[in-house]
């Protein structure tokens, strides 16, 4: 009653009349304060691949720091990571014949973190999260449009989820190494990479490849459908336009070529029943990679990122461009709540990924990057008795596949591009909206990876350094 009697108040304060919907309408939010010890250890040298040998040749043995320039091994700091604080309003309206109209309005909030980590990141200026509106039906579901996760990304927060209860900025339960490749990848998640893909690219062309293969995102201009549930089981589908409204246009054609035409599809089934929960997601992206790349004016060849490759962006007559892209993602997860009496409870859960992306161009390519694709797979496990629960969660990134055009043998080289991660965590509830968490996050790059391993506020590691991340944050949910 207080949370709906303060909606209301604000409402009007804001709206001056919200009285005659006042009733149905929730504020809600988090607030979540943290301090925490980050490093990334054990980097590469710097010394450039012999002769020959690089990502796109047969053979040879890559040498230390042959896919990075950067030398950094970043000793322990301190600091705050602010992400994960919400605040939003959501509301309902019914519209008879068992119809009802619904809204939310939420965004991401901090507590004010210094710079750099508030950066381009976690400034503190809010910013949104799922906001939407629709119309609901009991019958058939509910339609929404606006901004909202991917069914995709929550098919690895919903049905394959055991420890969200510890879940943090800094735990992530993903470890981020999921859903993205590791390619220059640093700090950045496909979220706020999307904000760089701007006709400024703020962000520069490693910004845009990094938002054109992501699949955890939170993706705005979206036609939405979620299904009733129908014994157990539940549905969704999502349509996004993305980048902006010229991708269309004769302006953005590459090079005389088709226009791209930027969009993703991301679809998810999902069957609950009791401790049990099973989910399946799939995705597919058209054009996103071509269209960032093009507007980024591609990636010059170098010894940057995972060897000797090249995304071409040339402008004038005959130049070589993307001429078109796709990624495919497919998620398998499950999770299961095992009762032991007494208040205490055993939880598993179990996320299986393959994700692929492909590229085509206009014109000639030499050591243009033609294809990528990437395994990886995640366990959890908790043990939780009254107030007290511990979770234990291990994530593997498998190595990077592919292809590269021009080349002898079209033989994309990602050896070394494995990665792992532990994630070790302590939650005690304090009540039933508030609670502490103590965690420690432990990542280990192979020599040509460079896994930040958070979702949010990582660390921009150089090739084969290590991140760590340990600390507590305090969590209240009103």
């Amino acid at each position: 009653m207080q949370k709906k009697l303060l909606a209301a108040a604000v409402l009007s304060a804001f709206a001056g009349a919200a009285s005659a919907q006042s009733a149905n309408v929730t504020l809600y939010g988090t607030l979540q304060g943290s301090f925490e010890f980050a490093s990334a250890t054990g980097a590469d040298g710097t010394a450039a691949a012999p002769v020959g040998v690089n990502s796109s040749t047969r053979g040879g043995a890559l040498s230390a720091g042959a896919y990075t320039g950067n030398p950094a091994s970043q000793s322990t700091r301190t600091r705050m990571n602010p992400a994960g604080s919400n605040f939003g309003l959501r509301g309902t309206e019914d519209l008879g014949n068992g119809l009802s109209a619904w809204f939310q309005i939420e965004i991401a909030t901090t507590l004010g973190a210094p710079p750099p980590n508030a950066g381009v990141n976690h400034g503190n200026a809010p910013s949104f999260r799922n906001t939407a509106v629709g119309v609901r039906s009991r019958t058939w579901g509910s339609i929404g449009f606006g901004s909202w996760d991917t069914p995709f990304n929550l098919i690895a927060v919903s049905t394959a989820q055991a420890n969200g209860r510890s879940g943090a900025a800094s735990t992530g339960m993903q470890a981020n190494l999921l859903g993205a490749t590791t390619l220059a990848y640093g700090a950045w998640s496909g979220q706020n990479a999307a904000n760089a893909c701007t006709a400024a690219v703020g962000g520069g062309a490693a910004a845009c490849f990094n938002y054109g293969t992501n699949f955890d995102r939170r993706e705005r201009g979206g036609l939405m459908w979620w299904s009733p549930n129908w014994n157990g089981f539940e549905a969704r589908v999502h349509y996004h336009a993305t980048m902006d409204a010229n991708a269309v246009t004769a302006s953005n054609r590459v090079n005389g070529g088709p226009a791209l035409k930027p969009s993703i599809w991301s679809m998810s089934i999902a069957y609950t029943n009791g401790p049990l929960a099973l989910g399946y997601g799939y995705d597919r992206q058209d054009d996103v990679l071509a269209y960032g790349m093009n507007l980024a004016g591609g990636i010059a060849a170098s010894g940057t990122g995972t060897g000797s490759w090249a995304i071409t962006a040339g402008a004038g007559a005959g130049a070589t461009s993307p001429s078109g892209s796709k990624g495919t993602g497919h998620r398998l997860g499950g999770k299961y709540a095992f009762n032991l009496g007494g208040g205490r409870s055993l939880g598993i859960s179990g996320l299986w990924e393959s994700l692929k992306w492909t590229m085509s161009y206009n014109g000639a390519t030499v050591a243009d990057l033609s294809s990528l694709e990437k395994k990886a797979w995640r366990l959890q496990g908790n043990y939780s008795t009254g107030a007290h629960f511990f979770g234990l969660e291990y994530t593997r990134a498998g190595e990077l596949k592919g292809g590269i055009s021009g080349t002898a043998n079209n033989t994309f080289n990602g050896g070394g591009t494995k990665a792992h991660g532990w994630i070790l965590s302590y939650n005690y509830m304090m009540s039933k909206r508030t609670s502490m968490t103590a965690y420690y996050t432990s990542i280990t790059n192979d020599t040509n990876a460079n896994y930040s391993g958070i979702v949010f506020g990582g660390i921009a590691t150089a090739a084969g350094a290590d991140p760590k991340y340990y600390g507590i944050y305090l969590r209240h949910a009103f």
